[in-house]
Parts: C-alpha cells; structure tokens; sequence
C-alpha cells in the first residue's frame, strides 16, 4: 500500500549553500532584514486602515561587538502566522494575508530571508506584534541546529517586528563575523542597499538617530545637477551627461551616464540596479542592450523577475522588453542631441567612436541619427559620415588596412576618396552609408579600380623595361607575385605591392604553416589548395621614380636582381605585411649582397 511521506531539511545543509553557493557575501542578511521590514509595512498600510503611512520606519540598533536588532511599525505575525511563515522553508509571509493573493508590492521570502542571519549568527530572536492581536506579544527563537521556540512576551510592545541577532558564531573566522557589529559597517550595508527604499530606515547609536535613505526622484528634467551629482556619488565618475530612463509599461524608472572616456566593448561597468528600491545588483550585463557600454546606470525596476539570491534577473520576456525599452530611451536621447545639442552629440560620437558603431551596426532605429556623426579614417583625413556623403562623385572603401595604407597616398595624390572601412563594426556601418548617401556613389575597391587609378607608362613597350619586366616576373614567381609598370603618384613611391582577398589568404596560410605543427599542416595545405587559382598579386614599378629609372638603364643583372627583391620586401614592410621566413632571409641576403657590391 502506498504511503506519503514528508522532506525532511537538514538546516545546517540549507545554510552551507545559502552562504557558499546561493548567496555572495554574508552582508546580504542585512539587505533581507530590510526587505522583511519594508514589505510588512507595506502589507500593514494596505490592510491596517488605522495605520499612518508616515509613521512608517525601519529602525536599527547595533550594540557593537555584541548584538544588531532591526525593528520595523509593520504588520507583525500572529502565532499561526509564524509557524507558516517563520519556520517553514521557501513559505513566503509577503502575501496579502486576508485574502492569500500575492501582492505586487512584495519581493521577500521571510523564510529564506531570514535563513540568511545563520551566515552571522548561531540564534535569531524575532519579537512581534500583530496589528490583529496586540494584546498578545510573542517571541520566536530559531536556532541553527534546527530547533525553536515560541513564547509569549511578558512586557508589552508595539505592533511590529523586531529581529535580533547576536554576535555567537563559533564555526568562523571571528574577526570577519566582527566586522558586521559595527555601527558603522551596518549603516554602510543600510546605505549601500536599501539607500532608496521608500520608508525611512533609521540607524541609532548612543541615543543619536540617524536617517540612512532618501527619497530620490528619477528626472533629469527636473534637477539635472542633482543627478550628475548622485552619478558622481554613487557611480565614482564625472559624467559626460545624464539622461532620464522611463519605461513606457512601467518595468523600470532612472538615469542614464554617459563615460568621459571610451571603454572596450568587454568593459565591466559597475551600476546600480534596483528591485523595487532595493538594490539588486551592480552588474547590468543582463538588463542592458550589449552595445551600451558606454552607458552606466542607477534603475529602479518593479515587475522583473529576481533570481533566487536576488543578485540578477531571471531571463523571461519581461526582461526582454526591458531591454528594448531601454534600447528606445537611449536612441530618444540622441535624436534630442541631434535637434537641440548637436555639438554634445558630436563629442560623444567622438569620444565614443567604437561603442557609437556597435550601436549602428546592430541597431537600425539610430542609422539617421549617428550616421552623420560617425567618423571614418581617409585618404583625405577623417571624414564624417556627413562628410562623406556631400563629398559628390565617386569613393571607395576597402576592408583591408593594409591594403588602405598602401593605396591611401595614391588616392590623396589625385584628390579622391578612399575610406578604410577595416576596423570592427565598419563593414555593416560603411553598407549603411553607401544605401542612404545620395551625393556620394560609395563601392567597394576591387583589383579593377586599382588599375584603372594607375596611368599606362611612357616607357612601356621600351626594350630596357621590358628586360626589367622579364627579370621581375622570374624572381617575382617564388612569391606567387607578378610584376607590371606603371605611372602614378607620389613620385616617391618606387613600387606599389597590390594583392586580392585570395592572394591575402594564402598569405596568411604560409605563415601559418610556418610556425605550425605535423598536426595542423595538413590541414592548412588542404586550405591551401582549396583557394584555387584565384590568388593573384601584383607589383607595380612606377616609371615617374627615379630608383625604378635608374633600375631600367643598370645592366648590371646581378645587381638588378638584388634590387628587385629588396624593393619586393619593401613594398610589403610600407603595407604593413608581415614578412614570411623566406621573405626576411631574402632580405637578409640580399642587404648582405649590398655591403659586397
């Protein structure tokens, strides 16, 4: 015959994953007894219709290095309500307690939150008087063996809750444990957590009584000096600028800091993220959109999901659309700068640069926006997307910075535009700027354009070049590299290397073979093959330069090969290619061959 049995919990397993692995610290009991005290006044103004919201106060007395006693003007719990509340496991007392709904207004779990204590303490004593019955104090005793107690108390007290917790950890380090009955350090925690909770917390010493929250209004618009100075304080930074973020729905009310300085995508920023007043966590990897990191914030939520240690949010949609909605706030505030501020919104493109193009490469809403402002390094300085676009006639860009390097003088020569579009982000941003410029045709450089930018030599067809030609394309063919002439500017610039996507993957391939194991070999040659015969690179010798003239007359063909091949390797070394092991010893040699002649 079948029979139900109950879980039993061993308490001293609950509290060794409470403190090791659900929460990170042991200050987080503090955190739990102010939300115990926030929520059971809450719940009293809502079913005590005698209650005064403005006699509402959390307060805290700490006897240093004996005992913390937290009191709140809440509810208080009946004796049933606390054998449902208090000593069952996960029971959670934040429920409407006429009707059993659960009300919005509450987040704790007076079970699990008060479990917390042990990480401090051997006994917690909680004190309370129910608004139903204040005729009838009681006091329960919970011990971490397990055990406790529940007495009524002899002297009268007034509805509420107290929670007492004394300084008797043994199992610890005594000097950490210390630490926590301190004046001092609790007020810290109080402020730290609970510094915008909605009720007044009090801290008393020595009969002196101190308030340790503040009522905070989240609007920029209504005291902007405010805000920049709460960013100052509670963030560490004097903000380039601060904005108001409002959900539509709801899901979460504050302010926005712009960083004066860039910082890397991978930045950990610290913010403070707020549960219903209560700070939740500083970490707003999961409620931020991934590109605002140049963004910190102070948010209040109050219908997002918490984790079971309250330090994050679960992944639901709710958080999604927080997300979006703050995603909304953000593209609103830059579309404000560029009506009413466009020389701020200037200086953080600026001082932003990478973070303003992950924003345009994965957000289309701002592309109007910050397009304009954005600034892309060309062979006629930087250039904003503005720029670029009323520039008129013909641009190219180029993926490649290397190759952007070697063709960029050639471009400013002759006063026409090349953008280097290589660095992260810029490919889907340049797409962007090419679909929306109306003024500016924008393509992508191909080995074609590249020819047809370079003029026919004079000497073309001369029987010295065409010597020199032959020569080159022999010693050139080791290198997979053929040899051509040409005529371009600067004058200075003896040879011009050009390679295409596939030639750059070979490339690539051999140097990785270099340095490559039996292993990997094979497959790095397998990769080699697969890139067919499309591989194609070139060296221009440019026939306006005085070296390359004096190449053409020297019959010397020892020499002329020497120089040949040094002007190879300088050609790579001005594109900034980094140089393969035959490619040093040739030039090793070759320099060599130079102290001989």
């Amino acid at each position: 015959m079948d029979k139900d049995f109950k879980f039993k919990v061993n308490l001293g397993g609950m509290i060794d994953i409470l403190s090791n692995h659900l929460y990170s610290s042991p200050d987080v009991f503090v955190r739990e007894l102010l939300q115990n005290g926030t929520d059971a006044i809450s719940a009293r103004i809502v079913s005590d219709s005698d209650f005064n919201e403005r006699d509402a106060a959390v307060e805290i007395t700490v006897e240093k290095g004996k005992q913390i006693i937290f009191r709140d003007n809440g509810t208080g719990l009946t004796e049933d309500e606390i054998h449902k509340f208090l000593s069952v496991i996960g029971q959670s007392s934040k429920y409407d307690i006429e009707n059993s709904h659960a009300n919005g207004d509450y987040i704790g779990r007076f079970g699990i939150g008060l479990l917390s204590c042990f990480m401090v303490t051997e006994q917690i004593i909680v004190r309370t008087c129910s608004y139903k019955t204040p005729e009838k104090p009681l006091e329960w005793c919970g011990r971490a063996d397990g055990t406790y107690t529940i007495t009524e108390c002899s002297d009268t007290m007034p509805v509420g809750t107290e929670i007492i917790i004394v300084n008797n950890k043994s199992d610890t380090d005594k000097e950490v444990i210390d630490e926590y009955y301190n004046p001092d350090n609790i007020a810290n925690l109080v402020y730290y957590y609970g510094l915008f909770l909605k009720y007044p917390v009090y801290i008393i010493d020595e009969n002196k009584k101190t308030r340790l929250n503040l009522k905070f209004d989240f609007d920029t618009a209504k005291d902007k000096d405010l805000c920049m100075k709460m960013g100052k304080t509670f963030l560490g930074e004097d903000f380039l600028d601060c904005f108001t973020l409002k959900s539509p729905t709801g899901l979460f009310s504050g302010i926005a800091y712009i960083l004066p300085y860039p910082v890397s995508a991978n930045a950990h920023n610290m913010h403070r993220i707020y549960l219903k007043n209560m700070l939740l966590t500083e970490n707003g990897q999961r409620l931020l959109p991934e590109w605002a990191f140049f963004i910190r914030c102070i948010i209040n939520t109050t219908k997002l999901k918490p984790t079971s240690s309250r330090e994050d949010f679960y992944e639901d949609s709710a958080l999604d659309a927080a997300r979006d909605e703050i995603s909304d706030c953000i593209a609103d505030y830059f579309q404000d700068l560029d009506i009413y501020n466009r020389n701020l919104l200037h200086d953080i493109v600026r001082i932003h640069n990478l973070a303003v193009k992950s924003v345009i490469a994965s957000s289309d809403g701002m592309d109007n926006i910050l397009l304009p402002h954005i600034s892309f390094e060309t062979s006629l300085g930087y250039m904003t997307g503005k720029d670029i676009s009323d520039f008129g006639g013909m641009a190219f860009y180029t993926l490649d910075i290397n190759q952007f390097a070697q063709l960029a003088p050639l471009y400013t020569q002759r006063n026409e535009l090349l953008i280097n579009a290589g660095y992260v982000y810029e490919n889907s941003i340049i797409l962007k700027l090419a679909e929306k410029s109306r003024q500016t045709d924008i393509e992508k450089l191909n080995d074609t354009d590249i020819d047809l930018m370079l003029d026919d030599s004079e000497l073309d067809g001369d029987p010295a070049v065409d010597r020199l030609l032959a020569l080159a394309s022999r010693i050139l063919k080791k290198y997979d590299c053929k040899a051509a002439v040409k005529e371009f500017r600067p004058f200075d610039i003896p040879v011009l290397y050009t390679i295409n996507e596939k030639a750059y993957e070979a490339r690539q391939i051999k140097r990785s073979k270099e340095n490559a194991n039996d292993v990997f070999m094979d497959m790095l040659s397998s990769f080699e093959t697969e890139l067919g015969s499309g591989a194609k690179a070139c060296l221009y010798f440019n026939t306006n330069n005085m070296i390359i003239r004096k190449l053409i007359d020297n019959d010397d063909k020892v020499k002329t090969e020497c120089y040949i091949e040094i002007l190879y390797i300088q050609s790579l070394l001005s594109g900034h290619f980094p140089l393969l092991h035959d490619e040093m010893k040739t030039l090793n040699e070759n320099l060599y061959k130079l102290m001989e002649f």
